[in-house]
């Protein structure tokens, strides 16, 4: 999409069948010329069908409903998914689903395998959401495969189905090849956006940039020079004042890699989230915020670009009191919540109504146990935040 095509286009606006992620009455409309964006208009209110299928994938309603306001938030998503041909390396980690469906399975593959696990699970949920979502292949797949760009209820909410199953056709399709030509797909999505900023701005959104990938940036023979990286951090500092959140999204282990992106976390002034794969991620958050268990809805979320302060704080240092309970008001739901006192004036109070609310949940995969256990340990909370380490159990 570029940026002389906003006014070119026609897009649809619908309200949803309860029974499907379709459609029930769509009409052809223009997006105003003043406010707005151009893409379909999404109903404003989840319906019960909505909620029903991301509980059945392990979300608390609280989740649910916080990850579908967010797309308020964030009206559009751009993907860049690494094709490269180091994707072949068999050093990834897929995720299975089980016929438990708050179990998990994690299994060896390689980096495609787990991107493309990924890519295929955000496809579905920009259906299910009716989220506009653009993903753009590093590599061209070759005509015979599909193309290189692909998207999910970017034009119309009445085809969802079919693009998801066209994006889940062509990510299975491609076999990686090529090299890593990251900074050619910033500075063309710096191009789309920048036109696309003034909509954002006025009705206080922003867009998400999420790049997955294995490696550092190369030139189109392959190279990552240090005059290669200097000049993919230039095309990232020249997103500086976009309303953009970005998203990067590792499925390497290389400690060098790692520290290329976490550095870029540091230095630049952007939005940005560096995440590992689940069980490294889990991993992260653990060792700070040990009471959490990192149930895979929230590394879904995280990937998603979802948002939300202390979400981005949960693998960088312990939560303070206050921010334990924002966390636990988006996990349980604001509905939940009327009557939960403040940690820092009731502890005892907040911890026994805590432990309520987790007990009304289904529990979920810990990765870190490998075990179905509650969402939240109470008495790991205890020991971190009660007066002088008490260690009490809530019964």
């Amino acid at each position: 999409m570029n940026a002389n095509s906003f006014h070119n286009r026609n897009y649809v606006t619908s309200e949803m069948n309860p029974s499907a992620p379709e459609v029930a009455e769509a009409k052809i409309v223009m997006p105003p010329s003043e406010s707005g964006l151009p893409f379909p208009e999404r109903p404003k209110l989840m319906i019960d069908s909505q909620l029903e299928n991301l509980r059945k994938q392990g979300f608390t309603t609280g989740l649910a409903k916080s990850l579908f306001s967010n797309c308020e938030d964030f009206p559009v998503r751009y993907w860049i998914v690494d094709n490269s041909g180091s994707m072949n390396a068999p050093d990834g980690h897929r995720i299975v689903e089980t016929r438990n469906e708050n179990d998990v399975k994690i299994v060896d593959c390689t980096r495609w395998e787990e991107i493309k696990e990924c890519v295929n699970y955000h496809s579905n949920l920009a259906a299910l959401l009716l989220a506009p979502t653009i993903f753009r292949l590093l590599n061209d797949p070759g005509a015979r495969v599909g193309s290189q760009e692909f998207s999910v209820a970017e034009f119309q909410v009445n085809t969802v189905q079919d693009e998801q199953y066209d994006a889940r056709v062509t990510m299975n399709k491609v076999s990686p090849q090529g090299f890593t030509p990251l900074r050619d797909h910033i500075i063309e999505l710096g191009n789309i956006l920048r036109p696309m900023a003034p909509f954002l701005r006025n009705n206080g959104q922003k867009a998400v940039i999420t790049i997955a990938t294995d490696g550092k940036p190369t030139d189109e023979n392959g190279y990552s020079t240090d005059f290669i990286t200097d000049m993919f951090v230039q095309a990232l500092r020249d997103l500086q004042g976009l309303p953009i959140w970005v998203v990067i999204r590792l499925c390497t282990d290389d400690d060098d890699v790692v520290s290329f992106y976490n550095d870029l976390d540091d230095n630049l002034e952007l939005s940005i989230e560096v995440l590992d794969d689940y069980v490294g991620e889990a991993a992260e958050v653990y060792e700070v915020n040990p009471w959490l268990n990192y149930g895979l809805p929230l590394h879904r979320m995280r990937e998603n670009g979802f948002n939300q302060r202390v979400f981005d704080l949960i693998d960088q240092r312990r939560l303070t009191k206050t921010e334990v309970r924002e966390f636990c008001l988006s996990l349980f739901g604001e509905e939940n919540f009327d009557g939960v006192p403040d940690p820092s004036i009731d502890w005892v109070g907040f911890v026994a109504m805590i432990d309520r609310l987790n007990r009304q949940e289904r529990n979920t995969y810990n990765p870190m146990n490998k075990k179905v256990l509650p969402w939240i340990d109470t008495n790991a909370l205890n020991r971190l935040y009660g007066e002088s380490g008490c260690a009490c159990t809530i019964m």
